[in-house]
């Protein structure tokens, strides 16, 4: 598998998925049955990451590094929420017509026999291959290898939802609150006086400046903005456990080349002792 295919199936395809069939059938008792179903590759390697948690230690000074390219991302971010108010439109790839009801069916199967598909994909997780072909998925092995080859086919994002989000600016500290039924950006929080970015938590490094166009699990075109990234490894509950306790958080901010919207991607993944417990991807546009 190329470096591009394998891309694909780590982290686009279980988003892609998860966000598209969670549209396509919004039944409140299959979100997690969906999810996990496609939750294949979150984790790959991570346990191999050397990651570690962010120290907070307010007690002794410390001389900031001068960053002019941090400088510029907590810049960005300060310029995109000055306002007490924003619409956020909630992007999703399309699923092409003749996909959906054979996920339509996957989805139906598995509902129906939760736990062994549980057991099914723990069993693979680790192994850094897609799950293989089984009749329990309720569909033929040639369906199923339309489902992996997905990547094939050009992703075209379309707005899928809109709600508004209340800023909240506390002297250089932004917090958010949306007032739809999606509420993963209120554990985003901004502090641009201390140049620092939270999530759910965690503190989340500044990486540097982010190519949306060669990301393979960003499919929102070609674009310029900021990343941030935490990886972290829990060393002690993996060496207990034998297997990867792992965080991945991702946050891309930028702003689109073609037509030119400010967007905002959050990708959020858990692993607890080889069991993948989230893995979250929001895309959207800042209007």
């Amino acid at each position: 598998m190329g470096a591009q295919r394998y891309a694909f199936f780590t982290t686009r395809l279980p988003a892609i998925l998860y966000f598209c069939l969670h549209e396509l059938l919004p039944m409140v008792n299959l979100r997690y049955i969906l999810s996990a179903a496609f939750l294949w590759l979150s984790f790959p390697g991570v346990s191999q990451t050397a990651g570690g948690s962010q120290s907070n230690n307010t007690t002794q000074p410390t001389t900031r590094r001068v960053d002019p390219t941090c400088d510029s991302a907590f810049q960005f971010a300060d310029s995109v929420f000055a306002r007490p108010v924003f619409l956020f439109e909630t992007l999703q790839p399309g699923i092409p017509p003749d996909m959906q009801p054979i996920l339509a069916r996957m989805n139906n199967a598995i509902a129906t026999d939760k736990e062994w598909f549980k057991e099914y994909r723990n069993k693979y997780t680790a192994t850094g291959q897609p799950l293989p072909y089984d009749e329990h998925f309720g569909i033929t092995s040639e369906e199923y290898q339309k489902l992996q080859h997905l990547e094939s086919q050009p992703l075209q994002l379309v707005v899928v939802d809109s709600q508004k989000v209340t800023v909240s600016d506390d002297h250089g500290l932004i917090r958010f609150t949306s007032g739809g039924s999606n509420h993963l950006l209120d554990y985003l929080i901004i502090d641009i006086q201390h140049q620092q970015l939270m999530y759910g938590g965690d503190t989340i490094p500044f990486k540097g400046p982010a190519d949306a166009n060669t990301k393979p699990s960003n499919p929102i075109g070609e674009a310029k903005g900021y990343t941030w990234r935490l990886e972290k490894t829990d060393v002690a509950a993996t060496l207990k456990a034998g297997k990867p306790t792992a965080r991945v958080v991702e946050i891309d901010l930028g702003r689109t080349t073609q037509p030119g919207k400010t967007y905002i991607r959050i990708e959020y993944q858990d692993m607890d002792a080889g069991v993948t417990t989230a893995n979250l991807e929001l895309i959207g546009y800042i209007r």
